[in-house]
């Protein structure tokens, strides 16, 4: 099981992917798909009780590039 410390550092990595992997993006399309098998890796060995707290991230992340969690624009 993941701790907190390396949840914290996955996402963290998921972030600063983001902004060049959104300019290089052919379709936007092409972008959720990848994003989400991401996230499924980051939180397949994640604490039960941390799962929430990932969750909020990673809206919060997708919110500052204007995405939203359930891929519509």
């Amino acid at each position: 099981m993941k701790t907190r410390a390396q949840l914290d550092a996955g996402l963290e990595r998921l972030a600063q992917m983001l902004p060049p992997w959104l300019e290089s993006l052919r379709h936007p399309a092409q972008f959720w798909p990848q994003f989400r098998a991401l996230v499924d890796e980051l939180m397949v060995d994640a604490d039960p009780a941390d799962r929430a707290y990932a969750e909020r991230r990673i809206k919060e992340m997708l919110a500052r590039h204007g995405l939203r969690p359930d891929g519509s624009p």
